[in-house]
């Protein structure tokens, strides 16, 4: 009776071998983190956190996950994959950021259905890359070859993230306050969500990538597969004076919003004017601007929410960084105090 390799049945462990150490001598070429004792190998990373506890009275670890969704789907499509690593820990430290937490280590899963080394080394240097600028170190993940799930080229890729705050730092409706401000800072564009609606579009609206956007001098892939803006340099320095966070990926403001705010609330905002694209996306997919409100960021990212001395020097830091933001409204008091908070469109 003859045998069957692993390999002929579609999974080549030595590839996936290879691939990973190439990928730990560029590892071995970007900074260091001296607290990661373990590199790329082991069953699982050690990280030291003696000397960092040192700085917390009362420090609590904060853990997230968060991936791409079908993003991925349309950089593969369109062979532009770079952006993908700053989108998966975008949307994981961003979320961290959302309790006031410094984001420490990052750790991702890769799946797909055939190994693709070009495909594989450029999704970690992008994680890498990513890493780097949101301050956290890259200390580990999987990468699974299942042939039969996922089709040719087709991957699934999600990312998993620690941090640390002190408790009394902890943001969250606990802090929010009547009075309160709302500072929006603006997004570099869908960011990772809405995209099963978008690729509906792109089909509808016969779009190429490579041909100019009509709203923009830029291509359709560069303006729809734009990275999503990591916001912890620039915000890291303030979470001290804020209240609180919301970052808007699935759901939108409508959804996202409400997650930080305390019962008997309600959040004024301020109607702002859609950038180019999400005016396009409306006028494509004939969406009323609440659905629109629900389902993308529309052109803000974040939400900052803090006393309303400190706003006007949050707005002007952000511009400083290239980080569009405004004062888009304000926290007041709802019609009853046990009603769940809302958001009003105004």
């Amino acid at each position: 009776m003859s045998s069957i390799s692993y390999q002929q049945a579609g999974v080549d462990p030595e590839k996936a071998a290879k691939i990973l150490s190439d990928f730990a001598g560029f590892v071995r070429t970007r900074p260091r983190d001296p607290a990661l004792l373990s590199g790329i190998g082991p069953f699982a990373s050690c990280y030291s956190i003696k000397d960092l506890v040192n700085r917390f009275e009362d420090p609590v670890l904060v853990t997230c996950c968060d991936g791409v969704g079908t993003k991925a789907m349309l950089a593969c499509q369109w062979d532009t994959l770079g952006g993908l690593g700053a989108d998966l820990v975008a949307m994981n430290v961003n979320d961290l950021l959302c309790v006031g937490a410094t984001p420490l280590l990052f750790l991702d899963y890769y799946a797909c259905g055939e190994l693709g080394a070009e495909q594989l080394t450029t999704l970690l240097k992008s994680i890498q890359l990513a890493c780097e600028d949101a301050g956290c170190t890259l200390a580990g993940g999987e990468t699974a070859e299942m042939p039969g799930l996922y089709r040719e080229r087709e991957f699934d890729l999600a990312g998993f993230s620690v941090g640390m705050v002190d408790r009394a730092q902890v943001l969250g409706a606990e802090r929010v306050q009547v009075g309160d401000v709302i500072v929006a800072l603006g997004s570099s564009g869908l960011h990772s969500n809405g995209y099963s609606l978008v690729r509906k579009l792109v089909e509808k609206a016969g779009v190429k990538p490579d041909d100019k956007a009509p709203f923009s001098d830029s291509t359709w892939k560069s303006v729809l597969l734009a990275p999503t803006t990591i916001y912890v340099s620039a915000l890291k320095p303030w979470l001290p004076r804020l209240h609180a966070l919301a970052h808007l990926t699935g759901g939108g403001l409508f959804e996202n919003l409400p997650r930080v705010l305390p019962k008997g609330v309600r959040a004024s905002i301020g109607a702002w004017e859609f950038p180019p694209l999400f005016k396009w996306l409306q006028e494509t997919s004939n969406l009323s601007t609440a659905q629109m409100l629900s389902t993308f960021n529309c052109g803000v990212g974040m939400c900052a929410i803090c006393p309303s001395d400190v706003a006007p020097q949050l707005v002007q830091q952000m511009a400083a960084q290239a980080i569009p933001a405004w004062i888009s409204g304000r926290i007041e008091s709802g019609a009853q105090s046990t009603a769940p908070a809302e958001v009003i469109w105004k």
